[in-house]
């Protein structure tokens, strides 16, 4: 099979042309949600939207993104949080999303959520804060607020450094799997047995995909067996 053409730390093409192929995430989130879910103006929410310790105003405004491409060759709408002014700023010049400058360790995401208008039912949640990681996993309403794809950072990897990092991982899983959703690829990183993520789906697109859901694969596994599927 020959490998598919995806375009990366790309600002300036034709919608058409990238609707399929673009990929501007870490670990490919984007790609992989606009294959599974690929849906036009679809609704998502961003939580850890910036560019981590980069300068928001030295990168491409995409770099690292999950959601700038569904956005941009998508149409999707959405809210995007980060607590870096700067990214927030850069952003709003490249992104007409609701951008929203807010310290998730000093506010519930909930309260956020409310004055935004956010819907109950959205698309895909992207969920990568950091430090308040665990404060926002235990806020955030799942009763209230449902999502058709999550991918959630949980950094397992690094729990030989910290212990708690296995909690965020236990506990995680317990609060998505308890409120209805399918792991869909486990323990997803970059390299072999280094595992930075979950990603779950809802028991719809879960049915749709369940053959090839798997647990400890890399990026490039989880493409090929999406590719072939």
């Amino acid at each position: 099979m020959q490998k598919e053409k995806r375009v990366i730390w790309a600002d300036t093409y034709d919608k058409d042309d990238i609707k399929y192929s673009f990929d501007f995430s870490q670990f490919s989130q984007d790609w992989v949600i606009n294959r599974i879910l690929d849906i036009d103006e679809g609704f998502f929410l961003d939580i850890g939207a910036g560019v981590s310790d980069l300068n928001a105003e030295e990168v491409i405004i995409s770099c690292m993104s999950n959601t700038y491409g569904l956005e941009r060759f998508r149409d999707w709408n959405g809210i995007a949080i980060d607590y870096d002014d700067v990214y927030i700023r850069e952003a709003s010049k490249f992104r007409s999303c609701t951008l929203v400058c807010e310290d998730l360790m000093k506010t519930n995401i909930n309260e956020i959520l409310k004055q935004h208008d956010a819907p109950q039912k959205m698309d895909y949640l992207s969920f990568d804060v950091d430090a308040a990681q665990e404060k926002v996993l235990e806020d955030l309403d799942l009763s209230t607020y449902s999502f058709r794809a999550i991918t959630f950072e949980h950094n397992l990897h690094l729990s030989f450094q910290d212990d708690n990092w296995k909690k965020v991982h236990r506990d995680s899983r317990d609060k998505f799997i308890s409120s209805g959703y399918k792991i869909l690829f486990g323990n997803v990183g970059l390299h072999p047995n280094q595992p930075v993520e979950d990603w779950y789906v809802d028991q719809e697109t879960f049915d749709k995909y369940e053959k090839i859901s798997s647990e400890n694969l890399t990026r490039d596994q989880i493409i090929g067996k999406i590719l072939r599927a």
